[in-house]
């Protein structure tokens, strides 16, 4: 730990990308696009939610068929994860599990470029500064 490699992002066009700004965005994405984990997910999920659900999460391969990218907001961050969300054209709920604020997972490689090189970043002291 203390080191990071950051490469540069650059999006062309426009993008089609769809925003999780609240629980019932996330919700409807995985109604949309449902992929049942109801053993994978069992334990963990309801150790954080004190829940028991049919567990879903987003099929990512389906989604990429509409969608170049999903962006978590910092609003939907502070809203969605950690909490069993009900679905309503699947019988089961979903948490939102593994995203950071502000961030965009991106589905569709074309529609973005990665710089070849990466800048690298190391702790000094308690600051990141760029190598």
């Amino acid at each position: 730990m203390g080191e990071a490699r950051v490469w540069a992002v650059t999006v062309h066009g426009t993008p089609r990308v769809y925003e999780i700004d609240k629980p019932t965005a996330w919700a409807q994405l995985v109604d949309a696009y449902p992929l049942a984990v109801p053993d994978s997910k069992r334990s963990d999920w309801l150790d954080t939610t004190g829940e028991v659900h049919n567990w879903f999460i987003p099929d990512w391969a389906a989604v990429a068929h509409d969608f170049d990218g999903v962006h978590l907001t910092l609003h939907g961050y502070l809203t969605t994860p950690g909490i069993a969300i009900p679905l309503q054209n699947n019988d089961g709920a979903t948490v939102l599990a593994g995203f950071d604020p502000d961030t965009t997972w991106w589905l569709n490689v074309d529609a973005v470029h990665i710089e070849d090189e990466p800048t690298l970043w190391r702790v000094d002291d308690e600051h990141w500064v760029r190598v």
